[in-house]
């Protein structure tokens, strides 16, 4: 796959979008680019289609033009027509080949329909589970939308096949990277008839891919997603015209997405801007850094936006979940054995099978009585023969749970740290190590303080996610 490093630059510096050129361009001249993605959008959510597959293959054919500079339509010397070179001949379509060649919306139109006949493609090998939103389960129909020719075969030309140059433009236009390469696919089996130049497939085959990414642009007014955490935290712009950044997400903060997508103006970019509202988020982010959420880790009692990030977290990852009523218990004070819980929710704690609890004030029915168990036996909840279960969890312990169950993910303190309140805190290098990792930035430290559900869901937040 190509390198992003020298694209990304071009993307991240194109974020603003332009006042669109007016619709009324003369029927032999290219609308903007933004207005041809915006079509293109349309047109492929309405045939279920990936918009970000669909405007790859237009760069990738014409780079976004159904006329030529001098006005003329866009017709390649092997019959090609238009944005998305429609072949007339080579499709089992009944199509108006003038219209092809002067309403770019007709011609994106019938390659939606020709791209959608390929996946339906029976001989062609399957993709995962077909789901038509992941981007890698396409591959085979984007190959076919080219042609099942040898020059398309990924074996012997792994970085100019068709479909290997729709799948990285798509990946760095659309931003949608994590590594070096993201789309990883398997060595193909694929055949030749003596003296045929075109592929063939063995019956029923069935690829996985290493990776499943979903297309992050098919996103309708009220689903609810989040910010990932590629990225640390990501813009939120109030509006796209003068593109300033008014504040930054948190990954996981959880949104809502509230108006149709925004194109970019850039011919780079092809990811587009949603609208969200948060608790009191309000504005645009771009789709590269959505995911598809749920109403399970949206809670009423966030709050704000960083506290709805964290609760978020702990919900989506199963580590903990809120009441019945929609609520988190964000302000509740938390009990050490819901701790012990939590605890081994994120770190699926080892015990041996025939271990006997040593502390005496944990009773056998006690429905957390396998998790405290497990929190003892590995140090993580304090020792001396007591657990204190139905306590609640202070400042300073919390300080102790944390630089013991999290150690491995905290840089050691080079500095001492000197709180107001020093003389009160019994375990000064616990709550260093805390404080010199971000944990907590309060000074004092309070201590003796108890601590509430969801400032226990900020500390493990803050532990555990790059923001």
């Amino acid at each position: 796959m190509l390198k992003k490093s020298s694209l990304i630059i071009v993307l991240l510096c194109g974020l603003m979008l332009a006042t669109p050129v007016s619709a009324a361009s003369s029927e032999s001249s290219n609308l903007s680019i933004e207005e041809i993605k915006e079509q293109i959008t349309t047109i492929a959510l309405k045939y279920d289609i990936p918009p970000e597959i669909m405007k790859a293959i237009a760069f990738v054919e014409t780079g976004y033009s159904q006329f030529k500079s001098d006005g003329s339509p866009n017709v390649s010397d092997d019959g090609g027509i238009g944005i998305m070179q429609v072949t007339p001949t080579d499709i089992d379509l009944p199509v108006d080949e003038e219209k092809l060649k002067t309403d770019m919306v007709y011609n994106i139109e019938v390659a939606a329909q020709v791209l959608n006949r390929k996946w339906e493609l029976s001989y062609l090998p399957e993709i995962n589970d077909r789901d038509r939103s992941v981007l890698e389960n396409w591959y085979f129909a984007v190959m076919a939308y080219n042609g099942l020719s040898k020059t398309n075969d990924p074996n012997l030309n792994p970085t100019t096949a068709y479909q290997e140059r729709v799948y990285n433009r798509m990946e760095g236009s659309s931003l949608i990277y994590w590594s070096e390469d993201l789309f990883e696919f398997p060595t193909f089996d694929i055949r030749y008839e003596d003296g045929s130049s075109k592929m063939k497939f063995a019956e029923g085959k069935h690829y996985t891919t290493n990776t499943i990414t979903r297309s992050q642009q098919m996103y309708k007014l009220g689903d609810i997603v989040f910010i990932d955490e590629r990225d640390g935290s990501v813009s939120l712009r109030p509006d796209l015209v003068q593109g300033q950044v008014t504040t930054k997400l948190w990954p996981y903060t959880p949104l809502e997405i509230v108006a149709t997508p925004k194109e970019s103006s850039s011919l780079e970019n092809d990811f587009v801007y949603y609208k969200v509202k948060g608790v009191s988020a309000d504005g645009y982010v771009a789709s590269a850094y959505l995911n598809k959420g749920s109403e399970t880790m949206m809670f009423e009692d966030s709050n704000d936006d960083k506290r709805a990030a964290a609760l978020a977290f702990m919900a989506l990852n199963g580590y903990a979940t809120g009441y019945p009523n929609g609520n988190f218990g964000s302000f509740d004070r938390i009990k050490r054995e819901h701790v012990a819980v939590i605890l081994d929710n994120i770190l699926d704690l080892d015990m041996p099978s025939d271990y006997q609890m040593e502390a005496d004030d944990v009773n056998v029915v006690n429905p957390y009585f396998n998790q405290l168990a497990k929190v003892e036996y590995n140090g993580l909840l304090g020792a001396g023969g007591m657990l204190r279960p139905k306590e609640l969890l202070t400042r300073a312990q919390m300080a102790q749970v944390m630089s013991t169950s999290f150690a491995a993910y905290y840089e050691k303190p080079t500095t001492n740290h000197t709180f107001k309140d020093q003389q009160a805190i019994w375990n000064p290098e616990a709550v260093n190590l805390i404080y010199y990792n971000d944990v907590t930035v309060a000074d004092p430290f309070q201590p003796n303080e108890d601590i509430t559900r969801s400032q226990f869901a900020i500390f493990l937040y803050r532990t555990m996610v790059n923001y």
